[in-house]
């Protein structure tokens, strides 16, 4: 292995407080959610009580970082590698290649599979979009999980609500909801019975709730939204108010689901975690008081991989921001850690459980991320360096300058740095897929538009029907 590449099991120190009673862990993650979007990272205009008094309480990180879009993200929350070595480096949509094998392989380790061997019960509910369930109906079981209901994006080659009347694959079976069911609520409902359960049998779970808000179509929550507009002001544009009340409405689930812990007796010993997959999306433009950000899903900049973090665990987590940088690929070391759980296999993620801790500790003194087409940088506390020459001087002494990065025409004064990132850049560049046997097939790529790809699902279907 590369020398680059961190052997975890000789970083994790098992927490002692983990060891005779671990911590549950319910782990959220919205969807197209940059932290401009919440009022705990400086919005005005949008209206979340519930994360922010879930920040007030806990650790907030002021530098947390995704890849720009979902499919990537996904692949790197899970295993904890980066997408230029699990492959999973572009947006992957259904109805996928059906002569391809493109799906999230088996033989790469998930957080499902690392809690699901430690004793821990586990469920995932929300979104996949890592492989289609119709050609591959073990997912999500064959990833770790125990128990799962995820919507299904395409079935049939049509393609189907995430809100409401939803499709879901839920434990191994295809249900068809009507349009009375709102996804999003349906999905915690299933966390919630989950959690319940396990309870009932006195052992630890792993919830991951990968929600599907606020990702477009923009759309109005059930519900009365006057609390949602509280702070709306007269100006604000069409999209931007739809928004704003599907953010509202992803915070009343997540305080559902931290009312739930309360009512269950569970809240002092479950962590929970919130965060978001990518930056917001490019039509929606968000207001930091005088500052208008517009959303930079899809791009390599602040605004595309910037996303909130937020880790509330009463008694064990000392509330607070926390400046140190951490990535979604951080995640699954940092909460195996927090459980006690020793890694033993290879992830590039690190384990920044002293972080959320406010010990000390090794920090991550860079951040790296691919993305598609062979785009790349590197960046730490003040530099960021990109694959094509570009090079910025990052400022985080507000919202405005953290997000409109100055180019360094001259990089002379700053010589040490730049080299420095360079070489950790063409580090991160060498980084090659782990395992050449499966292909990712990204969405849009070799001449398919979608129309070609459902062409070739219904007939791939008529080729199996007729060898029967």
């Amino acid at each position: 292995m590369k020398q680059y590449l961190i052997l975890i099991i000789l970083l994790v120190t098992p927490r002692a407080f983990a060891q005779d009673n671990p911590p549950n862990i319910l782990l959220i993650m919205a969807d197209d959610l940059g932290a401009e979007v919440l009022p705990c990272y400086g919005n005005t205009v949008y209206s979340t009580p519930h994360l922010d008094r879930m920040a007030s309480e806990g650790a907030l990180f002021e530098n947390a970082y995704a890849t720009p879009v979902c499919t990537p993200t996904r692949a790197m929350i899970l295993t904890g590698l980066y997408p230029n070595r699990s492959g999973f480096l572009e947006r992957l949509d259904s109805p996928l290649d059906p002569e391809r094998n493109n799906r999230l392989p088996v033989h790469l380790k998930t957080f499902g599979h690392v809690f699901q061997s430690a004793g821990y019960k586990t469920a995932i509910a929300g979104k996949w979009h890592l492989g289609d369930f119709q050609r591959y109906p073990d997912q999500p079981a064959s990833h770790g999980f125990d128990e799962h209901c995820l919507w299904v994006q395409y079935w049939e080659g049509r393609r189907h609500s995430r809100y409401f009347g939803p499709h879901n694959w839920e434990n191994g079976k295809y249900k068809v909801h009507g349009k009375e069911i709102f996804g999003p609520d349906y999905c915690c409902d299933f966390l919630i019975d989950f959690m319940k359960r396990t309870q009932e049998q006195n052992l630890p779970f792993f919830a991951y709730f990968p929600m599907n808000l606020i990702h477009a179509p923009l759309i109005t929550p059930p519900g009365d939204q006057t609390s949602a507009e509280t702070h709306f002001p007269p100006d604000l544009g069409e999209r931007e108010r739809k928004a704003g009340q599907m953010v509202h409405y992803m915070d009343a689930i997540v305080g559902r689901l931290l009312s739930k812990l309360k009512e269950l007796g569970l809240e002092e010993n479950t962590l929970v975690i919130f965060t978001g997959d990518n930056g917001t999306a490019g039509y929606l433009v968000s207001r930091l008081g005088d500052f208008h950000l517009r959303g930079g899903k899809r791009t390599m900049n602040e605004a595309g991989t910037r996303v909130p973090f937020i880790a509330r665990w009463p008694g064990r987590i000392p509330p607070g921001r926390r400046d140190s940088f951490i990535s979604l690929m951080d995640v699954l070391p940092t909460l195996a850690s927090m459980a006690g759980i020793p890694i033993e296999h290879e992830v590039d993620g690190m384990d920044l459980s002293h972080n959320l801790l406010g010990e000390p500790g090794k920090d991550r003194e860079t951040f790296a991320m691919a993305f598609e087409g062979g785009v790349y940088f590197v960046r730490d506390e003040r530099f960021r360096l990109h694959e094509d020459g570009r090079f910025y001087d990052v400022s985080v002494s507000s919202n405005q300058t953290r997000y409109n990065m100055n180019v360094v025409s001259d990089a002379g004064p700053h010589a040490f740095a730049r080299r420095r990132l360079q070489q950790r850049l063409d580090e991160f560049m060498a980084i090659k897929q782990t395992d050449r046997s499966y292909t990712v097939v990204p969405f849009g790529t070799g001449g398919d538009n979608f129309k070609n790809a459902q062409d070739k699902a219904r007939n791939q279907k008529r080729k199996l029907n007729g060898s029967r």
